[in-house]
Formats: structure tokens, C-alpha cells, sequence
């Protein structure tokens, strides 16, 4: 069964063979990798020219100009050939067996299978979401539960337009949130199949502007379906993307929303700031 990855990468360096070679190491080894090149002046291009010459399940293509993640996803989405596809950052990796255990684990009833990861840091590598767990919407619009990643029909992600290429953050969130409006609930698998790097030197979070105005987007395409305690949940995510203090009334009315144990993880990870009163 040919399972079609696809990545975008712009200006990435040697992180990108890392990438790649995880791909290529697959122990399903029906698969294609199709790499855009978005507009990339640091000899990316020479490198994936090297790839394709000396492994054909590699496919190669070229924005001149950059024109985003997104457009660069949804390009090699269009080029895949695959009945499934899913994606990988170009600074990320997927652990040996990722491809084989969602096609084994795989089933129609839910609009796609995404699986636990490693967050690994300088220190350590963390499993996170390491728990098998069937999203519905109204689980997702808490917040993402599909991490990064899905494994998904190709004409699932055609049929509900890819990724929204106007949008500015939250593109992932966005798309596999349409994706379960469209198919009803995801499954997430339980094992962490994918290492996500941190302070590897390249920016990973958005700024703060695009931060502030992808979830304005998020929230004009999806608020609608919201209760109160997801647009409480959306407040405090926000605020900690944008590391902003929390009023002690704003954080214990975020805490008592749900998802306590995610909230705590983020608040250890990047750290709590109290308004002064």
C-alpha cells in the first residue's frame, strides 16, 4: 500500500537530511516522499536534486518564491500518488515503525489515525499525548488533540481544501478540526511515533502577531461551535503562546475548564507569569 509523505522545507540546512533519511528508513517501505522546496536560498534544492538521484521514492519540486507552509503542503498533497498521506516538518523525524503502525492501526470509521510523539528537548525526550484516545469535535475544539501529524486519505484532504493557506498560525489545528466536522471522530494511537525537536536554533512558534491573528482566524471559522468552556480553553492557550501573565481570577477560571494535566505540562514548559495586583 503506497502511503504518500509529504514536507515543506524552506532554508532548513542539515536538518533537513535528518529528516528525509527517518523517512527513508521506514520499515513500510511503500512510500514516496514528496519535499517542496519553498523558495529556499541555502542550497536545499542541490541537496533533495542529490536524494532524487539516487532514491526514486524521493520526489522533489520548487516554489521560486516563498509562498508559505501551507501552499508547499498542499502542492505535494496534489502531486502524491498514495491512497493515504501524512506529513513531517522538515526539522522533525519519525521514529522507524511510524508508517507501518498507523496503516496497521488504521480505520475508515474515523477521519484519520495521529499517534503520541517524543518532545524532545537539549535534556530529554518527553512522550507526550501517549494515550490512545478517540477525538470528537467536541474534544478538538478544546484544543488540538491530533498533535502535528495525521495519517489520513488522500481525498479526505482534497475534498475539504488542504490546508487553509490564508491562515497565518494554527494551520495543523485547522485542518484536522475541518477534517473531524467532516468524517466525525479521529483516533489518536497511543505510542509516541515521531520525535518533535525544540532549541535546535530555528524558530519554531509563531510571532507574536501571527499568534494573535491566526487565532482571531481559528475562532471566526470555528467559534461558532464553541461552548463557553472552549472559548475559556482557547483564552488560556493563547495567552500562553504569547507568554502573557494571567490575572490569579483569569488563570484559576482557565484550570477549572478542563484539561488540567495539558495545562499543567504547558505551564512547566514555558512557565507561569502573574499579573502583579
Amino acid at each position: 500500500m503506497l502511503i504518500s509523505v509529504y514536507m515543506p522545507t524552506h532554508n532548513r540546512g542539515p536538518l533537513l537530511r535528518r529528516a528525509i533519511d527517518s523517512v527513508l528508513a521506514q520499515t513500510h517501505q511503500d512510500l514516496e516522499l514528496l519535499v517542496v522546496d519553498d523558495g529556499s536560498k541555502d542550497g536545499t534544492w542541490e541537496v533533495l536534486q542529490e536524494y532524487m538521484a539516487v532514491d526514486p521514492r524521493v520526489r522533489a519540486f520548487r516554489h521560486e518564491k516563498p509562498q508559505g507552509a501551507c501552499a508547499a503542503r498542499n502542492r505535494a498533497i496534489h502531486e502524491a500518488r498514495g491512497k493515504f498521506v501524512t506529513g513531517l516538518d522538515d526539522d522533525d523525524t519519525f521514529v522507524p515503525e511510524r508508517l507501518a503502525l498507523l496503516l496497521q492501526h488504521y480505520d475508515s470509521q474515523y477521519a484519520f489515525i495521529c499517534s503520541g510523539y517524543f518532545w524532545v528537548t537539549q535534556k530529554r525526550a518527553q512522550p507526550t499525548m501517549c494515550n490512545d484516545k478517540v477525538i470528537t469535535l467536541d474534544a478538538q475544539l478544546d484544543a488540538n488533540h491530533a498533535t502535528n501529524q495525521v495519517f489520513v486519505e488522500r481525498e479526505r484532504m482534497l475534498a475539504i481544501g488542504g490546508f487553509d493557506e490564508e491562515l497565518v498560525a494554527l494551520q495543523d489545528y485547522d485542518c484536522f478540526t475541518r477534517l473531524i466536522k467532516a468524517y466525525g471522530p479521529a483516533f489518536r494511537l497511543g505510542q509516541p511515533l515521531q520525535n518533535i525537536f525544540v532549541e535546535h536554533g530555528g524558530q519554531r512558534i509563531s510571532s507574536q502577531r501571527k499568534s494573535r491573528l491566526g487565532f482571531a482566524r481559528f475562532m471566526q471559522k470555528h467559534g461558532a461551535d464553541m461552548q463557553r468552556r472552549q472559548l475559556i480553553n482557547h483564552a488560556f492557550w493563547l495567552k500562553m503562546r504569547l507568554q502573557e501573565p494571567f490575572s490569579a481570577a483569569e488563570l484559576l477560571t482557565s484550570l477549572t475548564a478542563g484539561h488540567l494535566k495539558m495545562k499543567l505540562g504547558h505551564l512547566y514548559r514555558y512557565g507561569l507569569k502573574l499579573k502583579s495586583s
